[in-house]
């Protein structure tokens, strides 16, 4: 999302990467672990039991956690390069549910929200940015961190994109030094105090809401190049010739 001119592929060798997806990996395999142990459990009980319907429900009970393990598992492994890039172009989100660019001169403010001290692992911590004019509330991956609220300084909007930093893994510390590096002075705010519970949630209704405006807007015309013209000294093969008028037929009787 930029106002205007070319943007680079990727980010530069020298961004700041902080890679908050390898660091909730260990949180991953613990709930992955805890699963499969759930179904050994009821999967050895099944085996044990003489009662069918006992049997039946350790089972399916085991078959359940061992599927849950499964997902977490995959789900741990592909999140594991979820990561936050800072360099001079912008802010990178790079996410298994895919790929997003906020480019510096697309914003009007940067600041992180947070509940207490950065190094508190139970504080909540936001990174707040601040979108300049209009801007795309129904992003297929921001929208649900939009949110509406009073801005912390004047000249800000209330708009803006709201991206969790302490969900499992607190990375606070890490973004706020890669802001401090990259973010233009005039737009970085500092860390800003908030009570607890100032999160919010996204706008469901709002964004169906939207996309089925969007939907119902008719298409707009395309313009079509009508066929050139035809040349008067090469009439096309398929017209018809007029008659010859030395081969008309002759009417009445002769003299």
């Amino acid at each position: 999302m930029s106002t205007g001119g070319s943007l680079p592929g990727r980010p530069s060798d020298d961004a700041t990467v902080v890679r908050y997806g390898q660091r909730e990996v260990p949180s991953g395999l613990i709930v992955t672990a805890v699963a499969l142990s759930l179904a050994a459990v009821g999967l050895s009980g099944a085996a044990l039991v003489d009662n069918d319907v006992a049997r039946w429900l350790l089972a399916s009970a085991g078959g359940l956690f061992a599927l849950c393990g499964l997902f977490a598992l995959i789900g741990t492994a592909a999140a594991s390069n979820d990561r936050f890039v800072f360099d001079a172009t912008g802010w990178w989100w790079f996410s298994l549910d895919g790929d997003a660019l906020l480019t510096w001169d697309s914003l009007a403010g940067v600041c992180v929200y947070s509940t207490g001290d950065a190094a508190d692992d139970h504080g909540t911590a936001t990174l707040e940015l601040f979108p300049r004019g209009d801007f795309d509330r129904d992003h297929p991956l921001l929208w649900r961190r939009v949110r509406d609220a009073d801005p912390p300084a004047d000249g800000l909007p209330r708009l803006r994109y709201r991206i969790e930093l302490t969900n499992i893994a607190n990375v606070t510390t890490d973004v706020e030094q890669a802001c401090s590096r990259w973010v233009p002075p005039d737009l970085w705010r500092g860390n800003k105090w908030q009570p607890k519970g100032y999160k919010g949630r996204p706008d469901r209704t709002g964004h169906r809401r939207r996309l089925r405006a969007q939907a119902r807007t008719p298409a707009q015309p395309t313009e079509t190049t009508p066929p050139p013209p035809q040349h008067d000294g090469v009439p096309p093969q398929d017209a018809v010739s007029p008659a010859d008028p030395r081969e008309e037929p002759r009417s009445g009787s002769h003299d």
